[in-house]
């Protein structure tokens, strides 16, 4: 889809919210994996204050809830907010879980130095001004906090390779932009975050490709984690 402002997105997120599901494999279990690996790079306390920036419908963060004090969900897409609070109420966690349309790039309605762990999973990819986005989110981080954020690997075959060369579509949106590991460690760098770890995780997405290509890359991506992340591990 074409982008030309801001609200290109939040239309296009708000027509998906509807029917939102996920494209590339099981639902339930690519779920649990990405909520594993949250928990595992989050290290959340009890006491921990929570943002998830890009929250869409609430997936990730309201499973999520036991494991802290309070969170704030945010989207640009207002009709997923809809859903989310729906949801929250729905499960009984209004005192503890919010959720408010926001920009990511400003988070204008979000007070310095408010959060101890924030979190962003399968849309920073989505977001035009990295940069602005990730100096936003160290703006409402507290001294200490933590930043973890899932998204595919740009530098994986599939983006820089052979997509290219089937002609396979691999973005949503015209501004969708994959960030590979040198990228990512500059825009950390300039957005003043310290001392970055950065890792490799499974996402192979078959909504965007040949069940038989899928395959070949799981197998692929499984020999990368041993031999040549950055070109072979899929995010």
């Amino acid at each position: 889809m074409p982008v030309a402002q801001a609200s290109d997105i939040e239309e296009f997120f708000d027509r998906a919210a509807a029917d939102y599901n996920e494209q590339h494999g099981p639902g339930e279990a690519l779920l649990a994996y990405r909520l594993a690996l949250i928990r595992s790079l989050a290290q959340f306390r009890t006491t921990d204050r929570v943002l998830e920036i890009g929250c869409g419908p609430g997936n990730h963060l309201l499973p999520l809830a036991g494991l802290f004090a309070e969170a704030l969900g945010t989207d640009l897409s207002g009709r997923m907010i809809e859903i989310a609070v729906q949801r929250c109420h729905e499960q009984g966690l209004e005192g503890k879980v919010r959720f408010r349309s926001e920009d990511a790039e400003t988070l204008a309605g979000v007070t310095d130095g408010t959060f101890d762990v924030a979190f962003c999973v399968g849309a920073f990819e989505h977001m035009v001004d990295k940069g602005a986005v990730l100096r936003t989110v160290a703006r409402v981080l507290a001294p200490g906090g933590r930043f973890v954020c899932l998204t595919p690997n740009g530098d994986w075959l599939w983006y820089r390779r052979l997509a290219p060369l089937l002609r396979f579509a691999t973005t949503r949106l015209s501004t969708d932009h994959f960030v590979g590991e040198s990228e990512v460690r500059a825009l950390l760098a300039q957005s003043g975050f310290e001392a970055p770890a950065i890792g490799h995780w499974t996402f192979v997405p078959r909504g965007d490709m040949p069940r038989l290509c899928a395959a070949g890359l799981d197998l692929l991506d499984a020999a990368g984690r041993r031999v040549a992340p950055a070109a072979c591990a899929a995010a």
